[in-house]
């Protein structure tokens, strides 16, 4: 009875305090509904609200505004590092929807081994995403396994270099030696890591194209004719250097 006598904004103070309460004695109850609760709303936080202020804080700071795609565990200085799992400093962007950063705000665009774990047709939105959110002269860099290498263990069976790569490609993932090594590579390429299409540099370029790229050319791992697309790819400095060289394309396309 004594709620009648309380002001408006009183009455709906007293509801939020009381709303609160309850809400505390059930996770006291239920901690590990608490902990679901806790876990997805870092997780809201972190995509819809926290990345826009680490996009919006990092475009005012950068005069040359560089995006990296699926940055993983390897966040690049002076980039804006996104990825759909976030870690420190990263933003939430995830490729197969439209990207929350603006027209022409990007100079760099830059993904290594993320385009082939997502369905063709958002590759190609990923790669019109791309173009969107670079300025006119803005350059995007693609690094993805090339199809036609894993063809040519068929192709051109026993070469020193082939043989060489089969071995160490081997090796490197602790996959058992078969009769047709070959044969077991391919299909653990095509679908190991929740990989889903891998290109043809024909298909890559396609896609550059249709997204409205010129310029198109295709690099070996970590070479550009442009300074800050030079040495990129992180796994060209690690100790599957020679296998990373022989089984990955990198694009490169400009913005008109």
């Amino acid at each position: 009875m004594a709620s009648k006598h309380l002001t408006p904004p009183a009455r709906r103070l007293a509801k939020v305090a009381i709303t609160l309460a309850a809400a505390g004695v059930f996770c006291l109850i239920r901690p590990d509904v608490a902990g679901l609760i806790r876990d997805k709303t870092r997780t809201v936080f972190g995509q819809y609200i926290g990345s826009r202020f680490v996009i919006a804080e990092y475009l005012r700071g950068h005069s040359v505004p560089k995006l990296q795609l699926g940055a993983g565990s390897l966040n690049r200085d002076g980039w804006l590092n996104t990825d759909i799992d976030l870690r420190r400093g990263q933003a939430y962007l995830d490729v197969t929807r439209p990207f929350p950063i603006p027209d022409g705000a990007m100079h760099f665009v830059f993904s290594e081994h993320l385009i082939e774990h997502i369905p063709y047709e958002d590759g190609l939105n990923m790669l019109q995403q791309c173009h969107r959110v670079l300025a006119p002269g803005g350059r995007v860099r693609i690094a993805t396994p090339n199809l036609l290498t894993f063809v040519r263990l068929f192709q051109e069976p026993g070469t020193e270099e082939a043989t060489r790569y089969m071995r160490q490609k081997l090796t490197w993932h602790r996959w058992p030696l078969t009769p047709d090594p070959a044969c077991l590579i391919l299909n653990r390429q095509l679908r190991e890591w929740g990989h889903e299409f891998l290109y043809t540099p024909k298909m890559l370029r396609a896609g550059l194209e249709s997204a409205g790229f010129a310029e198109i050319k295709e690099y070996p791992v970590g070479k550009s004719d442009t300074p800050a697309l030079t040495g990129l790819e992180a796994r060209s400095d690690s100790n599957i250097e020679a296998v990373n060289a022989y089984e990955t394309m990198v694009f490169e396309g400009v913005r008109r």
